[in-house]
This record gives C-alpha cells, structure tokens and sequence, in this order.
C-alpha cells in the first residue's frame, strides 16, 4: 500500500510505501511520475519505506524498466527509512540513473523534503 504525501512543490513528489507494493500499484506510481515529468520537466521524488517496496518480482521489474527511461528526468531522491532496504534501493537506483539520491533515517521526511526541495 502506498500514499501520496501531502508535501506540494512545483516539480516535487513525495510517497509513503507502508507494505509492499503489487505491480499495479508500482504502476500507479509510475505514471504518476511520468505525467509529472511531461508536465514539467526534471523532478524531484521522496519515498518514506516504511516496508519493503515490492510484492513480487513484477513491481521490482515495472520499477526498473521506470528507472532506466526516465534515467535523466529525476534530479534528486530522498530515501526515508531504516535498514537494509533503503541502502539496497539506492544502491540499485544509483546504477541506473544519473540522479543525485541521499538516505534518511525513519522518521526524517521534513529534513528529508528540505533536502530533495533545497530549502
């Protein structure tokens, strides 16, 4: 399950990941991004992992393919979480893309969105 964080900046989104995520739901995510991305341009993603991201190996897959066409259009990532996971994530998403990523510990979204917004 996921939510939309109520965090609103011009080229700015924000996620929170609570458990993990079917493929449709990365999918949800995705297009969401890519609408984002048509509109304006180069953004700026935070997701808080609260849980593993991916259910099975068709979200990981439908993420991935994500990641590498749109390798260019994020500027930054914020990860938000604890544990292996997040370090896993970035770690896969900084193979892939040219983006700027910083880890957060649990809890950290405000410092997390100051970050990824530049305030």
């Amino acid at each position: 399950m996921f939510e939309r964080l109520n965090k609103c900046d011009h080229s700015a989104l924000a996620f929170r990941i609570s458990r993990p995520l079917s493929r449709e739901e990365v999918k949800t995510i995705t297009d969401e991004l890519e609408g984002t991305i048509s509109a304006r341009g180069k953004i700026r993603v935070l997701i808080d992992l609260q849980a593993f991201p991916y259910e099975h190996f068709d979200g990981l897959w439908e993420d991935l393919k994500f990641d590498v066409k749109h390798a260019r259009d994020i500027e930054r990532l914020a990860l938000v979480g604890g544990g292996d996971v997040v370090k896993w994530s970035l770690r896969i998403f900084s193979l892939l893309t040219f983006t700027k990523c910083h880890c957060f510990r649990e809890g950290q979204v405000d410092e997390a969105w100051d970050w990824l917004t530049g305030h």
